[in-house]
């Protein structure tokens, strides 16, 4: 399956469905990158607006860009 048809199979998923590939996707990551639950959940559970980050910053942050910063 190409990536594109696959976007087209996430997009066709109902919000339950893409909860739990949401789920699904973060374990794996935790999986191949330690930490990565516990960082993302000290992000998510901060609720101060001038310390939310975008996706890019996230991504960053937690060290899942391919951008050297």
């Amino acid at each position: 399956m190409s990536f594109d048809a696959l976007l087209k199979e996430v997009e066709s998923l109902d919000d339950e469905e893409r909860r739990r590939l949401l789920a699904f996707m973060v374990a794996m990551e935790d999986r191949s990158n330690a930490g990565y639950a516990e960082k993302l959940a000290r992000k998510l559970d901060d609720t101060s607006p001038g310390r939310w980050l975008t996706p890019e910053q996230c991504e960053r942050e937690l060290g899942l860009s391919d951008e050297r910063a």
